[in-house]
Parts: C-alpha cells; structure tokens; sequence
C-alpha cells in the first residue's frame, strides 16, 4: 500500500504558497533529479522548481515537507506568477 500525503495551500496578498507533506515511505529527502527524457519517475520537484519562486523542503513528522511559492506581487528583480 503506498503511503499518504497531505495538501495545504495558503493565500494572502503577496504569496500564494503550496505544502504537500508525505507520510514518509523515505529517508531521503526530495530533490530536483535531471533525468533523461524517457524517466517514468522523478520529475515532480523539476517541474515545482521551474514555476516557483522558492522551494523549500524540510523533514517533518516520519515524512517530509515541500512547500512551493509563487509572489503575486512584483518584488525587486522578480516577476509575479
């Protein structure tokens, strides 16, 4: 049976930001992989990473976090979403 996530998104005037946290399943903490184009797996974060302004991973309970931002504001030298 493969293991559970949860999703929280947070909105306010200047970020909208997305948290999804797994029920753990790894040791390892998610990272961006560059893969070859026929990789079935392993892309995710790639792609998270590539829209969003910060990424942010850290280990939570028995699982890990990611949390992605995307401004909606412009800020200094960065575009909104």
């Amino acid at each position: 049976m493969a293991g559970g996530f949860h999703l929280a998104v947070a909105v306010s005037a200047q970020v909208v930001a997305v948290s999804v946290t797994n029920d753990g399943g790894t040791a390892t903490a998610p990272k961006v992989e560059h893969l070859d184009q026929d990789a079935e797996h392993g892309r995710g974060l790639g792609m998270v990473s590539a829209i969003a302004h910060r990424v942010v991973v850290h280990e939570s309970d028995g699982g890990h976090t990611v949390t992605a931002e995307l401004f909606t504001e412009v800020r200094a030298g960065v575009l909104p979403c």
